[in-house]
């Protein structure tokens, strides 16, 4: 019996699929696996990786395919092993925890929880779209890290299939364990390398009352990477400190406020909650002060907080909709080298004459430039991207704060942690998945540190030639 044959016994014929949708995620990435399967719970993901074990078939994981780096598509022509059918969702409110199948959506933990007074901080842009999984796997953060953290922080426990079908229970609802090792966290933040996540205990906290919002403007983007500095030095944490700068400005110019600047050179969001509404409304008044800019707005109603929030969330719906190429990237440096690190994208872009448009996540350090360029600059974006990663790492930061490496980073991986490290990594790849069937290609080097890397990948200059064509694949 082949293994697609096996598949279908497993899980039945209309879960086991050829569908285009299965091939790419959000980057440019295309690679067709053997077939698309979609379990319904744990017993079906562990039957199909045991199949796949014992005839040498690669498994790659899938959430919802909104990865910016290629963590799921199927590089080695095995199959897609989706987990959009793992939906299982419970708030216990007594235990301020929730349980979450790795297919739930994000938004739909938020929201549930928020029904019973609770609330899950992490919250990447994509959090209406990305699954619990996904999030998961690449340690996903979001506008709420600054002040709560990321998804590392909330996950307890849960239930994970290792590359032999063995199923591991680890952790639970206590939030305070020291008996033995941390084994969750090693899955927390692998990209399906180590074994495959199928359900997750994820901690909860009470939900503010309280939010207060302000959009404050600068006449260049120096000024406000400044200004970030200096709020955070002075010893004030906001629940969010969102940063955009003229280029990211110059595509949400519709989404801006009604009479705000068009003219500013960038424009932080700052947000503060709590459970005192005096309070937090004071706080709020205080960092606007500090950080001092030329044109401020307080929102006065929850429709305005609504107003401020909708050119940072749209971003990506943006850049999806443009006629013109775009590569989004994700780093992080400490928050004293965010205007250092902002001024060598200011050089990066001047030299090559390419658009560098930058939002972020400024409290903690996390710069997303996106390269929007033509065909005719596509040969800039390697080298390009390249360079960001130096920066990067020279400034002591990190080449991914919240994306993953992927198979778009993996070269790079060393670059930051160094051969030992990775020499590492490699051992506890061989020790969990000694067949290396778990979404290889990915998170670990595989060829040089250079400007050429992106040309090693399937689809680059050949799909996805714009963010029409994007918009169009759903990605």
């Amino acid at each position: 019996m082949n293994i697609t044959d096996r598949l279908v016994e497993i899980v039945g014929q209309n879960n086991v699929l050829n569908k285009e949708d299965y091939a790419h995620d959000a980057t440019f990435m295309d690679a067709a696996p053997i077939a698309a399967v979609l379990p319904a719970n744990t017993e079906e993901v562990a039957r199909i990786v045991k199949a796949c074990a014992e005839s040498g078939t690669t498994i790659t994981a899938r959430g919802a395919g909104t990865s910016l780096v290629g963590g799921p598509v199927s590089l080695s022509k095995g199959i897609v092993l989706s987990l959009e059918r793992l939906k299982h969702l419970e708030i216990d409110r007594a235990n301020v925890v929730a349980t979450a199948g790795a297919g739930v959506i994000t938004l739909d933990v938020q929201n549930a929880a928020a029904e019973v007074g609770l609330f899950y901080p992490p919250d990447p842009a994509s959090h209406a779209m990305s699954t619990i999984g996904g999030n998961v796997a690449c340690n996903s953060g979001g506008m709420s890290c600054l002040k709560y953290g990321v998804t590392a922080d909330y996950v307890l426990g849960g239930t994970v299939v290792l590359a032999d079908g063995r199923v591991l229970k680890l952790g639970g609802k206590t939030r305070k364990r020291a008996s033995g090792y941390r084994l969750m966290s090693l899955f927390v933040g692998s990209e399906g390398t180590l074994g495959i996540v199928t359900e997750v205990i994820l901690k909860l906290i009470p939900l503010p009352r309280f939010r207060s919002t302000a959009m404050v403007g600068y006449t260049t983007m120096d000024d406000a990477a400044q200004a970030v500095s200096r709020l955070l030095g002075a010893g004030h944490f906001p629940s969010a400190l969102e940063l955009m700068d003229r280029a990211a400005l110059d595509l949400l110019a519709h989404l801006l406020p009604k009479g705000f600047n068009p003219d500013l050179g960038a424009v932080i969001i700052v947000e503060q909650d709590g459970n005192e509404e005096q309070r937090v409304q004071l706080d709020l008044e205080k960092m606007v002060d500090l950080l001092d800019g030329v044109d401020n707005r307080l929102a006065q109603s929850g429709p305005e907080r609504d107003g401020l929030w909708i050119a940072r969330r749209s971003f990506g719906k943006v850049l999806m909709e443009i006629r013109k190429n775009f590569f989004a990237e994700d780093i992080s440096v400490p928050i004293a080298a965010v205007p250092e690190m902002v001024k060598r994208f200011g050089k990066l872009s001047q030299a090559t004459g390419v658009t560098i448009a930058t939002v972020g996540h400024a409290g903690d350090g996390n710069l997303h430039p996106t390269i929007v360029f033509t065909d005719e600059q596509r040969h800039h974006v390697g080298p390009m991207a390249a360079q960001i990663f130096k920066d990067a790492v020279e400034l002591g930061g990190s080449i991914s704060a919240e994306h993953g490496l992927g198979a778009l980073k993996r070269d790079y991986a060393e670059l930051e942690h160094g051969p030992d490290a990775i020499g590492l990594m490699r051992a506890l790849k061989n020790l969990y998945d000694p067949k290396g069937i778990l979404n290889p290609h990915k998170v670990l080097p595989e060829g040089p540190a250079d400007d050429n890397f992106l040309e090693r990948l399937p689809g680059w200059g050949t799909k996805l030639a714009s963010g029409r064509d994007r918009a169009e694949l759903g990605s």
